[in-house]
């Protein structure tokens, strides 16, 4: 009995022990599988910030023409977002392509008793469908530069948003509820004679196919100066080489040049640029306009790359080229002699990037208090432009107020000039008109 007594207990024993082995067999998580997984994780690369698409896609100009002969627009960032903000909320439905109603386009765009909000380039509306609703599930693919109100049709019982591509000189109409068209009506479109962020504007015609519309009277802009802030090129070599482990780094001259065999980063320090190519991207014949912009807005999102208030200004389809803007708080775009100072541009290859261009620095501390500086108004502007040799009015695609940015490098430190000054694009190149010392206007380049 003493025996059996012994094997009882020692067999109760062994069911128990495999019970609990086998617990923790089932239970155990090995430490060393975490640490792996740490260890292949890659720290996603912040430099700046990311950015919303109604952030960066987005008009920069907003008229509303009361009559024939007062108009009255802002470029104000304040007063643009309010009427985003605004038609945000509108359910817009039943597309339909009414080009061949249209009369004249310009004039069509720009009719008594319309609301016009222009941006700089075209807009996929596949895009757009972020920032609007849009109540048609199979509407039709379309770009527009301009979203056209009309304002003239509030006692109807539908009210009537058109979207217009001047450079494929199409449009299309969309309906919403008459209520919101008389609401906006009411509270912007009669009202901007006396909001202060709104001035008097006045229509040039270069030609029949377009109109550009300048203020009427002088304008006062201040100057800025900021120091430059220098971004550090350790954190695009992380951001933009997909295995930065393996890059290598040397200095040419004044570059420091990253490599790893299939793709190159130059940082110059003289001309303030950053310079990322990729050879192996390839070329793609065929890319889709809203998957191009869109990509390209993912990209820099993707590092956090949005270091200054960049807008989207223009795209190429043929060259897969997206090109986005410095713009001041004001509203005004920002120019330079080397466009790299003032855009991001990207070329985009076989569904990758194949450049990507843009300045080494961002905008520091204001260094001094901003002076007003007073520019001409938009006729004497124009009176200027016709009077140079050679000048062709059909070849003028737009006119604006911005600011021609400056690099002054002074002993170790480099200051960042923002000097107002008028615009011009003609024959697809912005060019400048800048005061001199006694009022008068000097032709540059950009």
């Amino acid at each position: 009995m003493r025996y059996e007594n012994i094997k009882s207990i020692i067999l109760t024993i062994l069911v128990v022990t495999s019970v609990l082995l086998t617990w923790n067999l089932w239970t155990f998580q090995p430490t060393f599988e975490r640490i792996e997984k740490e260890a292949n994780t890659i720290q996603e690369v912040t430099i700046a910030e990311k950015k919303e698409i109604n952030q960066i896609v987005r008009p920069d100009t907003l008229l509303f023409h009361l009559d024939e002969k007062q108009t009255f627009g802002t470029v104000s960032p304040g007063e643009i977002d309010k009427v985003i903000n605004e038609i945000s909320d509108w359910n817009f439905a039943d597309f339909e392509n009414i080009t061949e109603e249209a009369d004249i386009l310009p004039s069509f765009v720009h009719n008594e008793g319309k609301a016009v909000l222009a941006f700089p380039d075209s807009v996929p509306i596949d895009l757009y469908k972020s920032v609007i609703k849009i109540g048609d599930k199979n509407h039709a693919d379309f770009q527009f530069d301009h979203i056209i109100i009309d304002t003239r049709q509030t006692g109807k019982k539908e009210g009537i948003v058109d979207f217009v591509s001047l450079d494929n000189r199409q449009i299309y109409r969309s309906h919403v509820p008459v209520s919101f068209i008389q609401n906006f009506k009411s509270q912007y479109f009669n009202l901007s004679e006396y909001n202060p962020e709104y001035r008097a504007y006045l229509a040039y015609k270069p030609s029949d196919k377009r109109t550009i519309y300048l203020p009427a009277q002088d304008t006062k802009m201040p100057r800025y100066q900021y120091l430059e802030k220098k971004l550090d090129s350790e954190q695009y070599k992380n951001a933009l080489f997909s295995d930065p482990s393996v890059v290598q780094k040397s200095f040419q001259q004044s570059e420091d040049e990253y490599n790893d065999t299939l793709s190159l980063l130059r940082v110059n320090s003289d001309k303030n640029t950053l310079r990322y190519i990729k050879p192996a991207a390839g070329d793609n014949p065929a890319f889709p306009s809203g998957d191009l912009l869109k990509r390209s807005i993912d990209y820099i999102n993707g590092h956090s790359g949005w270091t200054d208030n960049y807008q989207f200004a223009e795209i190429d389809e043929v060259n897969h080229r997206v090109v986005f803007r410095m713009y001041e708080s004001s509203g005004y775009p920002i120019f330079s002699d080397d466009p790299k100072l003032s855009e991001i541009r990207q070329i985009w290859g076989q569904n990758e990037i194949y450049e990507y261009v843009r300045s080494s620095f961002q905008l520091g501390l204001s260094t001094e208090t901003p002076t007003e500086v007073s520019l001409s108004s938009g006729n004497r502007v124009m009176e200027y432009l016709l009077a140079l040799d050679g000048f062709d009015p059909e070849l003028l695609e737009d006119v604006r107020l911005g600011y021609q940015m400056m690099l002054v490098k002074e002993a170790q430190t480099t200051f960042i000039r923002l000097e107002p000054s008028w615009f011009y694009r003609y024959e697809g190149t912005w060019k400048s008109i800048s005061l001199d010392e006694t009022g008068g206007m000097n032709n540059g380049l950009e």
